[in-house]
Order: structure tokens, then sequence, then C-alpha cells
């Protein structure tokens, strides 16, 4: 008994941990963290390589031409079993098969699949959002104006961002400097999933299109 609670509290603690990524961009460029609850590392840039021995790129330059031959040698092999399996094709007399389904009995799998699509949005979590855009230029003029179409433009995304997707905390921040020649952006967004969520949409949607197939199979239309 007590295995089995903890296994079900293991299985409790995966289905909520979120997992997912950080992506960071500044003056710097951009880096990417995997992100394991509390916990983040690195992902991109990756650590530095180290330079290859000539020995080392002989071998590796070796390995290569091997695994093109090879390649090459299983491409003939098949193209030749292809050019057998058309021989006897050829040869047997065709029997002719009713093909083509109606798009009327695909159009409640077309609907499906689009609301899936539609619901995917359910699953991501977007953690963290913070946008700093500092604008800048040579003409004080132009830099208020642009700064005003950008408040206004950042503003616009922002609530179709919000109205599409599930954003748990962000900030978007226009700044003027007039001694800035050029735009900056600093950017930080995490965004993660959870297994369950994962888990809850593969066995609603698996349901309905299992329940969609078993109801065209009655009536004797698509079992695909």
């Amino acid at each position: 008994m007590t295995v089995l609670l903890v296994i079900l509290a293991i299985l409790i603690f995966l289905s909520i941990l979120p997992i997912g990524a950080r992506v960071l961009y500044d003056a710097d460029g951009i880096r990417v963290r995997a992100v394991l609850g509390l916990i983040q590392f690195q992902v991109v840039p990756g650590k530095p390589k180290k330079p290859k021995s000539k020995e080392e790129k002989k071998a590796e330059k070796q390995k290569k031409q091997e695994a093109k031959a090879e390649k090459k040698a299983k491409k003939q092999t098949k193209k030749a079993k292809k050019q057998s399996k058309k021989e006897k094709k050829a040869d047997t007399p065709e029997t002719k098969k009713k093909l083509g389904v109606k798009l009327q009995e695909f159009l409640p799998f077309i609907r499906l699949g689009l609301q899936a699509l539609g619901d995917l949005r359910w699953i991501f979590t977007i953690q963290k959002l913070n946008v700093e855009v500092t604008y800048g230029g040579k003409e004080a003029g132009d830099i208020a104006m642009n700064y005003g179409i950008l408040c206004g433009t950042m503003g616009t995304a922002m609530s179709i961002l919000t109205g599409a997707l599930r954003i748990r905390k962000y900030q978007v921040q226009p700044v003027l400097d007039y001694e800035c020649r050029e735009m900056r952006i600093v950017a930080d967004a995490c965004v993660t999933i959870t297994l369950g969520r994962v888990f809850i949409y593969l066995i609603r949607y698996g349901w309905k299109a299992l329940m969609l197939w078993r109801a065209n199979k009655r009536k004797g239309g698509a079992t695909v």
C-alpha cells in the first residue's frame, strides 16, 4: 500500500511540475534556458567545443565517407527492390478498388482538428513576459512621434496576446531616450507546460475522435 501511495504521489508531482523554456534577448544576443520546476539551465548558446586534433579530424572525415558510401549502397538496394516490385505488379492483373471518400464524411474530423488546434493554447502557460523597448534617434521630433506610435502598437499587441494566450504576468515598457541613437530591445519570456494538462488534452480529443470514428463506422462512412 505504501509503494502505491509513493507511486501515486510521484505521478501527481510529475503531472503538475512545470517544464518549458525561458528565452532572453538583449544586446548580447539570444539565450535559451530549459526550465524544470524551479531549476533552470542554459541550452543556447552551449558550452564552447574544444578544438579537435588532426587525428580526430581525420577519423571523423573517414567516418563520414563510410557513412556516405553505406547510405548510397542502401539507396541502390532500395531502388532495385522497388523496381522488382513494379515488375511483379505489372505481371499481375490489377484489381479495381473503389477509391475516394466524400468530403462531407470528413468534415467532423476537420472541425475537431481545428478545435484541437484552437485549444492548444490551454496547454501552454506564459509564466512571464517582460519586454522593454528603448526608442531613440537623431531628431527629437521624430523620436517623440515614433514613441507615441510605439506605445499604441504595443498596447494593441498585448491586448491581442492576452486574449489569445494564457499569460500570468507581463510587463511591456516603452522607454524614450533622446541620447540613444538606435532602438534597443530587451526581452524575457518563460513558457511552460505540465504533463497533466497534456494528458488531459490528449484524452479529451482522443475520445472525441474515437466517438466520431465509431459513428462513421456505424453509418458505413470514413473509417480513418
